[in-house]
C-alpha cells in the first residue's frame, strides 16, 4: 500500500512538474513574443528615422511658398512607396505645419496635442521622438529635428500604419496580436476597445474570453494561460500617447502543448502501474532478508537511550551480511555502528562535562562565599534599594547597624535608618535625579540612626545601576563619626592653646574685638597682660615638659583668680592676656580686683618647688584705638619697659604719664612715614626662601618675603612694619608692590630657562579690593610673567572670613593657570570642609606645629592627622619651620611633599640665592 502511495505521489509529482515545465515554456514563449514585437517596433522606428534623415531640403522656405497642396517630390514619393509610409509632414520648431506629403488614402490628421507632446520630448531629451498613437487608426510616428542648407531648423514628422507592424509580427511568429484601449480609468478588460488586430474577429473573441476575470490593474506585463480554451495571452502597456493609454495583447495557441500534456499524463499513469507490479514482485524475492536485518537493527535502537552500548555492538555484529556485495542495510549497519560509537563518546563527554560543571558550581559557590565574606568584612555599609527605598540586599555591617537578621524583611526601607534629621525630604526622594540613566552618581553626608539609638555620621556614595532590568540604587556608606569628632577636636585645638586649653591669640583677638564693638559704650574694658619672667631660661633649665606643666598650672591659677566672665588666653610663649570688664555705672576697675598677688607663683614639680616671677600690665581700651590689636600692641610696648624697670610687678598703664604713650605713638608715626617713603621710593626688597621637594630633593619654588630698606641702608624686618601697614590701610599698596616685583623676577627666570616657581603672600585687605582680579591680570600683562609658575598664598583665616569672595577669587586664579596655597594652616583651624570646597593646591602647616615636633608627641599626632586629611582631599602639604634634621625626618615619614625652614635655607636676597640647593642624606 505504501509503495502504491509512493508511486502515485511520484506520478503526480511528475505530472505537476511537467505541467509546470509546460507553463514555464509558455511563459518564455510569451516573453519572447513580446521581445520580438518590441524588436520589430525598434527596427520600424529606425527605418522611419533613416527615411527622415535622408530628406534633404535645400531651402525650407520653398516648401513654405508651395503651401499645403499635398504635392510630393519624387524623393518623397519613393519614400512613401518604399516603407509603407502614410504621410510626411514638415513643421516649424514651434509646431506650425509648413508642408505635407501623404498617400491618397491617408486619413491621418496631426492634433495640436500630438505635436506639442513631440516637441516637448525633443526639447527635454535632445533626441528624435518616436511614439505609437491610436485615434481612429493606429500609427507609428517619428518627429526628427533637421535644418536646411541655410541653417533654418524645422521638424520632420513621418507616419506609418501600425498594421504593417502587426502583419510582420504574424508572418514571423504566427501569433495573434491586438492593440486595446480602455474606455474609462476604472474599467475592466470587458470594456475594452480593440483598436487593431491581425485577425480581428478571432482575436476579439479570444480577448472577450480572457476578459472575464482580468481587471485593468492586472494588465502590466502579465501572462494568462487558459485551460479549456487552449490559448495563452500576455498583456503589456504601450508608452502613454497623446490619445490615451493603450495595451498590447499577444495571444498564442497552446493546443499542441495541451495535447502533449495529456499524453504525458497517460504515459505516467501506465508506467506507474507497471512499475508498481514489478516492485511488489521483487519485494518477496529480494527484500525479505534485508527486512529481517532491518528489523534486527530496529531492535537495537531501544538499547541506545539506556546507555547499553556494548550490548548494542554485540547485536550489531550478529547482523553482519555474508554477501560479497554490500547493500543499503550494510550502509545502515555501518551508520548504526558510527552512531553507537558517537553516542558512547558523547556520553563520556557528557559525564566529563557533568564533572566539570560540578567543579565550576563548587568554584562559583566558593566565589559566592568569598564575595559574601568580602562584603560582610567590608568597613562599608552596602545597601541596594529601589526608587522607593525598599531594601533588596544589604551586607553584614548594614544589617548590624539596622538590627536586621540574615533574612531581610520585605518591608525594610533605607529611609528608616538613613536620614537627615534637619530636612523633611527623604533620602530616596533626594536621589530621584540619578535614576534617569545608569551610571549616575552622587555623594553626600547623611546620618545613620542605628537600631540601638546611636546617631552616626556617614559619608555616602549613591549610584544608579540596572538589576533585573530595573534601575536601582547602590548606596555605599562609610562611618566618619570618628573623623568628624577628630575634625571637631582639631577645630577646638585650632581655636585654643594646646598646652593650657585657653584661647589662642587669633581666637582671643576675634572674640575681644566682637566684645568691644558691642559693649565699649557701656563697659570699662581693660586688658591684663601677664608674662613669665625668664621663661626661656626656665625651659632650658627644667625642660619643655616642666615648662608645659608650669603654663598649664598657671593658666588654672589665673582662671580661678580672675572674674568668672573674664576672656582669658595664652598669646605668647610665656604670655597671657585677659579682657576684664566692668560696667561704667559702677565706677569699678581692675585696680579694685587687687591682682598684684598674681605676679608671684609657687610652682610645684614633683618634690621640688620654685618661686616664679611674673610681670604684668593693665591698660584700658579707649575710643582712639582701632581695636584690640592696637591695644595689645600698646600693652606689649609697655611690657617691654616694665620688664626693664618693674620686673615682677603689676603696672597700671592708665597711671603712666603721657610721655611714654606719646613716644610709642610717635614711633608708630615715624614707621608709617618710613613705610610710605619706602613705597614711593621703591625701597622694598624681596628675600626668597626656598621650598624643597622631598621627592626630588630639589627646589620646587621660593616664597617671596618682603624687607624694608631704611634711609641708612639697613633692612627692617616685616614684623616691625606690617602691623602699622595694616592699621594704616597700606597693606594693599604693599601687596601690589610685592606682587609686581615677584612677577618681574619670575619673567627674568622664565627668559633664562629657569622653571622654579614663586610663592606670593596676599593679605585679606588686598583680597577684598573690588578690582583685585583686574589688577592681577594687568600686572601679569605688564610684567610678562607666566601665571603657571605662580603660587598665591592666602592665610587660612582670611580665606574663611569671606568664603564666597574667596571662592570666586581662587577660581579666577585657577582660570589664569596659577596655584593656591593655604598659609598658616592650623592656627585658625576652622574645618576641613572649607578646604574641600575651595580649589586649593597646597596646605602650608604653620611652623608652631613643627618647631617642637621632634620633642612633642602631641604635635606629631596633630600634624599627621592634618597631613592625612589633606591628602584625602587631594591637596599637597608644605610644612614651615623645619629647623633641624629630626623634624625633617618626622614630616618626611608622614608623607609630606614639601618642607621650608632654616634647616633647608634661610630667606636671602636674589643675589645670594642658590636654586641648585639640595639636602645631603
Amino acid at each position: 500500500m505504501a509503495i502504491a502511495l509512493v508511486m502515485g505521489a511520484r506520478g503526480y509529482y511528475t505530472y505537476v512538474q511537467t505541467s509546470a515545465d509546460h507553463h514555464e515554456a509558455i511563459n518564455d514563449d510569451l516573453l519572447q513574443l513580446e521581445n520580438t514585437l518590441l524588436s520589430l517596433q525598434r527596427h520600424a522606428n529606425d527605418e522611419l528615422f533613416r527615411v527622415a534623415y535622408s530628406q534633404i531640403i535645400p531651402d525650407i522656405r520653398n516648401l513654405e511658398n508651395s503651401g499645403l497642396d499635398g504635392q510630393t517630390t519624387s524623393h518623397e514619393a519613393h519614400a512613401l512607396s518604399l516603407s509603407g509610409i502614410d504621410s510626411i509632414n514638415y513643421l516649424t520648431i514651434d509646431g506650425q505645419l509648413i508642408s505635407s506629403s501623404r498617400q491618397a488614402s491617408s486619413m491621418l490628421e496631426l492634433s495640436h496635442t500630438q505635436i506639442q507632446r513631440a516637441l516637448k520630448a525633443i526639447a527635454n531629451n535632445k533626441h528624435p521622438f518616436a511614439t505609437l498613437d491610436c485615434n481612429s487608426q493606429c500609427y507609428q510616428q517619428v518627429f526628427v529635428p533637421s535644418a536646411d542648407h541655410n541653417g533654418i531648423n524645422f521638424i520632420i514628422n513621418i507616419n506609418r500604419p501600425v498594421k504593417i507592424l502587426i502583419d510582420d509580427f504574424w508572418d514571423i511568429t504566427g501569433s495573434e496580436l491586438a492593440i486595446v484601449g480602455i474606455e474609462n480609468s476604472h474599467g475592466s478588460l470587458r470594456n475594452q476597445l480593440t483598436m487593431l488586430a491581425n485577425r480581428s474577429s478571432n482575436t476579439s473573441e479570444l480577448l472577450q474570453k480572457f476578459a472575464k476575470n482580468i481587471d485593468r490593474g492586472d494588465l502590466v506585463r502579465r501572462n494568462y494561460i487558459g485551460h479549456k480554451e487552449k490559448h495563452s495571452a500576455r498583456f503589456f502597456p504601450l508608452p502613454p500617447s497623446a490619445s490615451g493609454q493603450f495595451y498590447v495583447a499577444i495571444i498564442k495557441d497552446n493546443a499542441q502543448v495541451h495535447g502533449h500534456e495529456l499524453k504525458t499524463v497517460k504515459e505516467i499513469f501506465l508506467s506507474s502501474l507497471i512499475t508498481l507490479a514489478l516492485i511488489m514482485l521483487l519485494i518477496a524475492v529480494i527484500l525479505r532478508p534485508s527486512l529481517n536485518r532491518l528489523l534486527g537493527l530496529a531492535k537495537i535502537l531501544p538499547l541506545l537511550p539506556q546507555g547499553r552500548f556494548d550490548d548494542a555492538r554485540q547485536s550489531l555484529n550478529k547482523l553482519e551480511s555474508n554477501s560479497r556485495w554490500g547493500d543499503e542495510i550494510d550502509i545502515l549497519a555501518t551508520t548504526f555502528e558510527k552512531v553507537i560509537t558517537s553516542l558512547d563518546s558523547m556520553d563520556q563527554i557528557v559525564n566529563d562535562h557533568r564533572n566539570e560543571l560540578a567543579s565550576k558550581i563548587d568554584a562559583l559557590t566558593e566565589a559566592k562565599v568569598f564575595n559574601e565574606t568580602l562584603l560582610d568584612s567590608s568597613p562599608l555599609a552596602i545597601i541596594i534599594h529601589d526608587a522607593e527605598g525598599q531594601i533588596r540586599n544589604i551586607n553584614k555591617l548594614g544589617r548590624q547597624l539596622c538590627g536586621l537578621s540574615e533574612q531581610t524583611p520585605p518591608d525594610a526601607n533605607i529611609n528608616s535608618w538613613v536620614k537627615n534629621d534637619r530636612q523633611s525630604t527623604s533620602l530616596t526622594k533626594s536621589l530621584h535625579p540619578i535614576l534617569n540613566s545608569e551610571g549616575k552618581k552622587t555623594q553626600g553626608e547623611t546620618s545613620f540612626f542605628t537600631s540601638d539609638g546611636r546617631k552616626l555620621d556617614f559619608l555616602w556614595t549613591h549610584s544608579s545601576l540596572f538589576i533585573s532590568g530595573e534601575l536601582s540604587i547602590l548606596s555605599l556608606g562609610i562611618d566618619i563619626t570618628e573623623r568628624r569628632e577628630a575634625s571637631e577636636s582639631l577645630r577646638w585645638l585650632g581655636q585654643h592653646d594646646r598646652v593650657t586649653g585657653l584661647l589662642n591669640r587669633n581666637s582671643f583677638t576675634e572674640d575681644a574685638n566682637n566684645y568691644i564693638s558691642r559693649y565699649q559704650k557701656v563697659m570699662l574694658i581693660e586688658l591684663l597682660m601677664i608674662d613669665i619672667d625668664d621663661f626661656a631660661i626656665f625651659n632650658d633649665r627644667h625642660g619643655f615638659e616642666a615648662g608645659d606643666k608650669l603654663l598649664n598650672d598657671l593658666a588654672a591659677h589665673l582662671h580661678q583668680s580672675l572674674p568668672q566672665d573674664t576672656l582669658l588666653s595664652r598669646t605668647g610663649s610665656g604670655e597671657f592676656c585677659a579682657l576684664i570688664h566692668h560696667e561704667l555705672d559702677t565706677q569699678l576697675s581692675a585696680r579694685d580686683l587687687c591682682l598684684d598677688h598674681l605676679m608671684s607663683y609657687t610652682f610645684k614639680y614633683g618634690d621640688d618647688e620654685e618661686q616664679i616671677s611674673l610681670s604684668g600690665v593693665i591698660d584700658s581700651f579707649n575710643e582712639n584705638l582701632s581695636g584690640i590689636d592696637e591695644l595689645i600692641s600698646n600693652t606689649t610696648s609697655t611690657m617691654l619697659r616694665v620688664k626693664n624697670k618693674f620686673r615682677g610687678h603689676l603696672f597700671y598703664a592708665d597711671g603712666e604719664d603721657d610721655d611714654s604713650s606719646r613716644s610709642s605713638r610717635h614711633k608708630k608715626y615715624q614707621m608709617k612715614e618710613q613705610l610710605l617713603s619706602a613705597l614711593n621710593d621703591n625701597r622694598l626688597v624681596l628675600f626668597y626662601q626656598p621650598i624643597l621637594d622631598l621627592n626630588t630633593n630639589t627646589i620646587s619654588h621660593c616664597e617671596c618675603l618682603v624687607r624694608l630698606l631704611d634711609n641708612e641702608g639697613q633692612f627692617i624686618a616685616p614684623a616691625k612694619f606690617l602691623g602699622i601697614a595694616s592699621e594704616s590701610g597700606l597693606l594693599p599698596k604693599l601687596d601690589y608692590s610685592v606682587i609686581e616685583k615677584a612677577m618681574r623676577q619670575q619673567y627674568l627666570w622664565e627668559e633664562s630657562g629657569i622653571t622654579t616657581g614663586l610663592s606670593i603672600n596676599i593679605t585679606a585687605p588686598t583680597l577684598e579690593q573690588a578690582d583685585f582680579k583686574e589688577r592681577i591680570e594687568e600686572l601679569i600683562h605688564l610684567t610678562g610673567a607666566n601665571p603657571h609658575r605662580l603660587i598665591f598664598e592666602i592665610v587660612e583665616t582670611d580665606a574663611i572670613s569671606n568664603l564666597h569672595v574667596t571662592h570666586d577669587l581662587l577660581n579666577h586664579f585657577k582660570d589664569i593657570g596659577a596655584k593656591i596655597a593655604f598659609d598658616d594652616f592650623g592656627i585658625g583651624f576652622t574645618s576641613f570642609e572649607y578646604v574641600r570646597d575651595l580649589p586649593v593646591d597646597y596646605i602650608k602647616i604653620d611652623q608652631s606645629f613643627i618647631r617642637f615636633i621632634h620633642e612633642r608627641e602631641q604635635d606629631q599626632v596633630l600634624v599627621k592627622s592634618m597631613v592625612e586629611m589633606s591628602h584625602s582631599l587631594g591637596k599637597k602639604v608644605i610644612v614651615e619651620g623645619v629647623e633641624n634634621k629630626a623634624a625633617l625626618k618626622i614630616v618626611k615619614d608622614m608623607g609630606v611633599e614639601y618642607v621650608q625652614g632654616y634647616y633647608v635655607c634661610r630667606p636671602m636676597p636674589i643675589s645670594a640665592l642658590d636654586l641648585s640647593l639640595h639636602l645631603r642624606h
